[in-house]
């Protein structure tokens, strides 16, 4: 058995030498080796960090195949090992390495021709620090051309982003370390080298990502004006110490100081491209106090470069009046603040990134603010004003408002109201939108200083529209449409219910019209039998162009009602005359309703009976209207049943006659879904019913 286990072991060897020495002379294949930085070999051992270049010559390699893989291995074996060997770069074309040219163009990273391929061995390999060979595959058999030497690759480092602002999240990150090693990072940006963190460990393959946040040197862009930004910053050097080699390794990252690209107000300060503007100090030395902005106004605020995160605005280093963010990148930020109630003349704003406080200036205007700032003709608007000459003991300023112009044929200004101003340089006082045409207008406020300090606003005056009366009888009567806020050059036109109200011209066209110098509208329509009882609109629309549809400008609702109709609310006024009338004389003398208790039953069974006559003649004309009429006798029934009460209760009686009117009322109610003919008789009859009553408590009254 010993002899046995000899024998198989020197097979073994035999047969593992065999195998290992088989692919070095296959029957085709990429034959031949590459060579490392010369055209003649044997090759020099290169050391180089992993993501720079190597050159490779292919002068003695044979080729099976018209495509060219490049592998990275630990092993000098003319064969791939498809689990170790990692394939880098494209696909090389074998035309273009053999090829009397070198192309530089097709493959990136890479110079091919003339038997070279020259280029990276990128980072992007996850790979240990060590000896590698590289292997030439052609795609054909599983030989392959292989270097003659290896190349010892070490480690690499840089930093991500290589830009930014003070602050900004960076990436230092470790290539090729040995596998599970460790590296000690640092920074200098100027007053020596500071530690960032040591023994960070790198993985098994040889890598290390670590985050930080640049240092930030709080830096900003002077002096004030216009700087260029690539002169405003610093470099700031980063160093990884591989921690068992002391290889030492170095990248940098350009920190950029604080500026702003724009401030922008009443007008606009705009940095050229490139450039940046300063902080200022000192308002004398201010360059955009040129910037010009009003209380309340809006002040736009465009900065670069700024700590990334939360900023907060000031105003006079003490009142914040807003807030915003600078994002990772470029420390960028476009914000928009309202100006606080403040005096004219400069104030600062300071933009507060809780690392730095940068400063600049702007002047403020006087300011008038219009609320509402539109509105129809007779809106009420309220003035404020800001930044105005302050009024003394002694010296009062007074401020008068001037609306632009009422009549656009005339344009002659007109005063709208006038106010003093307070210690502080404020007013308030009020005006009514004059009569004038729709649009804008300007609203001027000038103080009586020496220098007539002046500030404007706008106003905006809307289309207004009016029907009087509201409800019309179309028996002839004298509706009109007013108009006012309508616009001079604009061409419109009035529907009544969708239609033309008015006649097309001779020609068949359509007569539009505009509004007069003070923007005034004024039809008459007379409502006769034509217009059918019902609600009706009043439609003004405005033409823009020929070819377009027309925009609803304003309408307003009117109703329309027939004589019959009118006839019958002038019926129920009488019944609720009469029924007052009733609680009166009841409130005046409770003790005769108690006596007269026989007489007001009577008049009830004469409702009733009116009621039943009116019902019957209904029924027999009209059908449908059973329940109202049902709903009339209950009331009428109620009103018996309160009227039997009060006999009972002299001192009661006011009250429950005050009930008795309540249901003669609703009564009225219950009869709105009749037609307008059985309207009118049971009107009538409750008229004569109730008249009766009251008649008769009248004469026993007398008698008594």
């Amino acid at each position: 058995m010993h002899k046995l286990a000899k024998k198989m072991a020197l097979l073994l060897v035999a047969l593992t030498a065999f195998a290992v020495a088989l692919p070095l002379v296959p029957a085709r294949a990429s034959l031949g080796n590459i060579l490392i930085d010369t055209k003649t070999g044997p090759s020099v051992s290169p050391t180089i960090k992993l993501g720079e270049s190597v050159n490779l010559y292919f002068g003695g390699v044979t080729w099976s195949g018209g495509q060219v893989k490049l592998y990275i291995s630990t092993d000098p074996f003319a064969a791939l090992n498809t689990t170790t060997d990692i394939p880098y770069g494209p696909a090389f074309s074998v035309a273009k390495i053999t090829a009397n040219a070198t192309d530089t163009t097709t493959y990136s990273g890479y110079s091919v021709g003339h038997n070279w391929i020259n280029g990276t061995i990128p980072k992007s390999l996850e790979i240990p620090g060590g000896k590698y060979y590289i292997k030439a595959f052609d795609g054909v058999t599983g030989a392959v051309a292989v270097t003659d030497n290896y190349i010892n690759i070490i480690a690499s480092f840089e930093v991500t982003p290589t830009f930014g602002p003070g602050q900004a999240p960076i990436t230092l990150k470790g290539y090729a370390l040995p596998a599970n090693g460790y590296a000690n990072f640092s920074y200098n940006a100027g007053a020596g080298w500071k530690v960032i963190k040591d023994l960070v460990k790198a993985n098994e393959k040889g890598r290390i990502v670590y985050s930080i946040s640049a240092p930030d040197l709080e830096k900003v862009v002077t002096p004030q004006g216009e700087q260029n930004e690539s002169l405003q910053m610093t470099t700031i050097y980063f160093r990884m110490i591989v921690n068992s080699t002391g290889q030492t390794e170095t990248d940098t990252f350009v920190e950029y100081y604080r500026g702003l690209v724009q401030v922008k107000g009443e007008n606009s300060m705009t940095a050229t491209t490139g450039f940046l503007y300063g902080n200022e100090t000192t308002s004398t030395a201010s360059v955009l106090k040129a910037v010009k902005v009003k209380v309340m106004g809006s002040l736009i605020i465009v900065g670069k470069w700024f700590h990334p995160g939360a900023l907060t605005i000031l105003w006079d280093k003490a009142q914040t009046i807003g807030g915003t963010e600078a994002n990772t990148t470029h420390g960028w930020f476009n914000t928009t603040v309202t100006v606080p109630i403040t005096s004219k003349g400069l104030h600062n704003v300071t933009i507060d990134d809780g690392k730095v406080k940068f400063v600049f200036w702007v002047t403020v205007i006087p300011t008038l603010i219009l609320t509402p700032d539109e509105g129809t003709v007779g809106t009420t608007v309220t003035a404020k004003g800001y930044g105005f000459p302050a009024s003394t003991s002694t010296v009062v300023y007074n401020v008068t408002l001037t609306w632009d112009y009422t009549d656009i044929c005339k344009n002659v200004s007109v005063d709208v109201a006038w106010a003093l101003t307070t210690t502080q340089g404020h007013f308030t006082t009020s005006f009514v939108v004059p009569h004038t045409v729709g649009g804008t207008h300007i609203v001027t406020a000038t103080a009586n200083d020496s220098v007539s300090t002046t500030a404007p606003d706008t106003f905006k005056v809307l289309v207004a529209l009016i029907v009087t009366p509201s409800s019309a009888t179309n028996n002839g009567t004298v509706v009109t449409v007013k108009g006012t806020g309508l616009a001079y050059d604009e061409w419109y036109d009035l529907l009544i219910n969708g239609k033309d109200f008015y006649s097309a011209d001779s020609k068949g066209w359509t007569a539009y019209f505009n509004g007069s110098c003070t923007g005034d509208l004024s039809l008459q329509i007379i409502v006769d039998a034509s217009f059918a009882p019902g609600k009706y609109a009043v439609s003004l629309y405005k033409l823009s162009k020929v070819y377009q549809l027309p925009t609803l400008e304003k309408y307003v609702m009117f109703t329309v009602t027939g004589e019959e109709e009118t006839k019958i609310l002038d019926k129920l006024d009488e019944i609720d005359a009469a029924v007052a009338d009733l609680d009166s004389f009841v409130r005046s003398d409770s003790t005769s309703v108690h006596n007269e208790l026989t007489t007001v039953k009577n008049g009830i069974t004469t409702v009733k009976n009116s009621i039943n006559d009116a019902k019957q003649a209904v029924l027999t004309a009209v059908g449908g209207v059973s329940n109202q009429l049902t709903s009339i006798e209950s009331y009428a029934k109620d009103a018996a049943s309160k009227a039997a009460s009060a006999a009972t209760s002299a001192g009661d009686a006011a009250s429950k006659a005050a009930s008795a009117a309540t249901a003669a009322q609703a009564a009225q109610s219950a009869t709105s879904g009749i037609s307008t003919a059985v309207y009118g008789a049971i009107v009538l009859s409750l008229i004569a019913a109730l008249a009766s009553i009251v008649a008769v408590i009248t004469l026993q009254r007398k008698v008594a």
